[in-house]
C-alpha cells in the first residue's frame, strides 16, 4: 500500500528530527548567546599588551591603530572578525584622557586601550567569550571558508524542511488548511513587525 504524502512527510519529518537535534540544540544555544553579546553575558575579561609606533598623536590614534591592525599587531584579539568590522570597531574608540603621555581609549567598556606615545607599548583590556565557549559560537558566524559553513548549508535546508513538511503531517480541524492557516498567517505578521521596527529604529 503506498504512503500518503502526510504519511511521508511525518516519517521524514520525525528521522530528521531526531537526526538534528545534536545541532539544533548547539544553534539554539549559541545564538542565545550571540543574540545578548551586546550585553556581555558569559564574556571575560582579557589583557594584552602589543607595541606599535612610538609618538602618535591623540588626532592620529586611530587612523594609525587601523594601519597597525592590518599589519596583524591585534591578530589574537580578533580572530574571526573581518578587517571591516575591526576598523568599525577601532573608529568606535572614545578619547578619554591624557597622563604622563599615556592616551587612553575605550568603547563602550569593552575594549579599553592605554597607549604609551614614548614607548609605543599599548595595554589593552577587552572582553571575549572563553576559548571553551567560542569554539561554538564561532559556529554561528561560519563562512564559506570554514568546515562549519557546509553543515549550516545543509541545516539551513533541513529548517526550510520543516517547516513546509509541517502543513501536511496534520490532518483535521488542526491541520494546516484550518488552524495552521492562522497560526502561520499570525507568525508571519510577528516577523513583519519586527522588521518594521528594526527598519525604522
Amino acid at each position: 500500500m503506498k504512503k500518503s504524502l502526510s504519511n511521508m512527510m511525518r516519517s521524514l519529518h520525525r528521522d530528521l528530527g531526531y537526526f538534528f537535534i545534536g545541532v539544533t540544540l548547539l544553534y539554539s544555544i549559541t545564538g542565545f548567546i550571540l543574540s545578548a553579546r551586546g550585553l556581555g553575558w558569559f564574556k571575560v575579561e582579557y589583557n594584552f599588551t602589543t607595541f606599535i609606533s612610538k609618538d602618535i598623536q591623540k588626532d592620529q590614534f586611530k587612523k594609525q591603530l587601523i594601519v597597525e591592525a592590518k599589519n596583524g599587531k591585534f591578530d589574537k584579539i580578533y580572530t574571526k572578525e573581518t578587517f571591516k568590522a575591526v576598523e568599525k570597531n577601532i573608529k568606535n574608540l572614545e578619547y578619554k584622557g591624557e597622563e604622563n603621555y599615556i592616551l587612553h581609549f575605550n568603547r563602550s567598556g569593552k575594549f579599553d586601550i592605554k597607549y604609551n606615545q614614548i614607548t609605543g607599548e599599548s595595554q589593552i583590556k577587552y572582553k571575549d567569550y572563553p576559548p571553551y565557549l567560542k569554539l561554538f559560537t564561532n559556529t554561528h558566524m561560519t563562512n564559506n571558508e570554514n568546515v562549519w559553513f557546509y553543515l549550516a548549508l545543509v541545516y539551513s535546508v533541513v529548517l526550510a524542511f520543516f517547516a513546509i513538511s509541517a502543513m501536511f503531517i496534520v490532518k483535521g480541524k488542526y491541520g494546516f488548511k484550518r488552524r495552521g492557516v492562522y497560526l502561520t498567517s499570525l507568525g508571519f505578521l510577528t516577523v513583519f513587525i519586527f522588521i518594521y521596527f528594526s527598519f525604522y529604529n
